[in-house]
């Protein structure tokens, strides 16, 4: 018995969690009890909200050593709660594993929005055991190696590249910033987006792409983060079109949007 409960394993629930008895405090509970917990029981791992630390000692010290040292940490983006946002960043600027999910129908914020998110809606039987499935899968996949992909990871690997005293990875870092800026100029309201620039800018990648010097490798993880259809299907078919596409399918991690690009 001893030997089961010190090979468990710990996941940290990140949520708004409310005043006792309000509608923010039953969605949480029921939310962690429904579906973060079986999910999280189902692999292994302990869940626990911030609520839920009975060990004496300062709470937000406690709660930040949860964030920092637990094997996953799940965050519950609905409603765009700071605490929530906040914690996360820990999480994110640590580089570990962590899920996000988010209430269906709510809008992801720009920070984040690259990042795969779980959609759910516990009032929905059908909702909730997709959600809870999705959850388990991420774990699965965490416990398997899949690297953590941040916002944090894109900003460090330019860095390194920028400061590489290789000359091909400082010309790579350019380039990886020219697409950074694609990306950016189609999440921008729909006036915007048909800027004469944005086809220039994608037959750069074309040509780059002809020529060897962007791989599947570079692109793959930048297909799922085109919010215009017509783009990411753009990117898919010109990755499958490109030498060692079988790798463009494989998922990055930690955890990128489990949505469909915006149509």
């Amino acid at each position: 018995m001893q030997e089961k409960v010190s090979a468990q394993k710990n996941c940290f629930f990140i949520s708004p969690i409310g005043t006792a008895n309000s509608d923010v405090r039953r969605r949480s509970d029921q939310i962690l009890k429904h579906i973060i917990k079986p999910a999280c029981q189902e692999c292994g791992y302990a869940a626990i909200r911030a609520d839920e630390i009975d060990n004496s000692g300062m709470i937000s010290t406690q709660i930040l050593e949860r964030i920092l040292n637990d094997g996953i940490v799940i965050a519950d983006l609905t409603d765009q709660n700071p605490n929530v946002f906040y914690e996360l960043a820990v999480r994110h600027a640590v580089r570990k594993p962590f899920i996000q999910i988010i209430a269906e129908g709510q809008s992801i914020p720009f920070d984040v929005q690259g990042i795969r998110t779980i959609e759910l809606d516990h009032q929905d039987l059908d909702s909730a055991a997709s959600a809870r499935e999705s959850i388990a899968k991420a774990i699965h996949a965490i416990d398997e190696g899949q690297p953590v992909d941040t916002p944090m990871t894109y900003t460090l690997n330019l860095q390194d590249l920028r400061s590489s005293g290789n000359a091909e990875e400082r010309g790579m870092a350019e380039i990886l910033e020219i697409v950074q800026g694609i990306q950016r100029q189609v999440q921008r309201p729909a006036a915007d987006r048909e800027s004469p620039d944005f086809p220039v800018l994608r037959a750069a990648i074309e040509e780059w792409v002809r020529e060897g010097i962007l791989t599947v490798d570079n692109l793959a993880p930048w297909q799922r983060r085109f919010r215009l259809k017509r783009n990411h299907m753009w990117m898919r078919d010109l990755i499958e079109g490109m030498p060692n596409a079988s790798h463009a399918h494989q998922s990055s991690t930690g955890y990128s949007s489990e949505r469909h690009p915006n149509i």
